[in-house]
This record gives C-alpha cells, structure tokens and sequence, in this order.
C-alpha cells in the first residue's frame, strides 16, 4: 500500500505587497530542508516543478492524513510566513499505473491551511 501526495507551495498574499509574488531560490532550499525534516527517511520526497513536489509515502491513509496535517500547519516549511502550502492525496490502485495515478494526483482539489 501506498499513497502520492502532492505539495505545492506559492507565495502568500496576505501582506500588504511587501511580498514579492515570485519564489526564490532560498525559499526553495528553506522548504527543501524542512520538508526533509518533516517526512521520514523512508518517505521519497521529489521536486516535479519550481513550487511543487510530490511524496511517495508507504503507509494506510490514515497515516497519509496525519503527514498532511502535519505539512499543512508546520510553521517550518515557510519562511516568516511568506509561503502558502496546498497538498492532495491519492492511494494506489492494485494494477494502477504511474501514468494513471499520476493523473489522478493532478486531478485532485487541493487542501490549504
């Protein structure tokens, strides 16, 4: 058994323009690091665009559920607040294949703080 859930990360809105709307280099290391710190070592975390990443977790979706909890109200995953955090999540299908569950990753709504 195992799940996809789909990260991605934007700049927040909430301050009175002071924030640039691009993200940056060291907003990508910052997550990076963080996110690495917030998965286990045997969670497969990879970057498939500028903002977004996707985990491959082995483990029952309610085990999913607290991972994403977790990322959604981590304070370290974000640099002074500047960054929002949108997650998704699919279970593997018996027989599915990457393309497919991929796609179902994609099609999914995402969830915010």
């Amino acid at each position: 058994m195992f799940s996809l859930i789909r990260v991605i990360f934007n700049r927040s809105n909430n301050q009175s323009g002071s924030v640039e709307p691009k993200i940056g280099a060291a907003d990508i290391l910052y997550f990076s690091e963080a996110l690495k710190d917030l998965t286990r070592k045997q969670d497969c975390v990879a970057r498939v665009g500028v903002n977004e990443c996707v985990i491959l977790v082995r483990a029952r979706a309610r085990n999913v559920e607290v991972l994403i909890s977790r990322l959604l109200h981590s304070h370290k995953l974000t640099v002074e607040n500047t960054l929002e955090i949108s997650c998704a999540t699919v279970e593997f299908a018996l027989g599915e294949k990457a393309l497919a569950i991929l796609n179902r990753l994609d099609a999914m709504s995402l969830s915010t703080r």
